[in-house]
């Protein structure tokens, strides 16, 4: 099996875990496993387009810098709105 399909099959394995101990877990735990999930997956996803869209001035579009930051700030959204509910 080709290296980069393995590490994508084990990111998918690794996802799925996660989002079954998301959906039995409760309260703030919850919320962080969360928040720590969205943004290894974010990083990932970002890792694998810098590695696989060609950007010719500066060689990436640090796509794995910028989609974890969003993902962790979406995150805080929405933990803010539901405590002010």
């Amino acid at each position: 099996m080709d290296g980069f399909i393995f590490t994508i099959l084990l990111f998918f394995v690794f996802l799925i875990l996660m989002v079954f101990l998301i959906f039995s877990l409760k309260g703030k735990p919850a919320m962080y496993l969360t928040a720590i999930t969205a943004t290894l997956s974010a990083w990932f996803i970002g890792l694998v387009l810098d590695a696989n869209i060609d950007f010719m001035p500066a060689g990436f579009l640090n796509l794995r810098v910028l989609f974890p930051i969003l993902a962790m700030g979406l995150c805080i959204l929405n933990a803010v709105s539901k405590k002010s509910d």
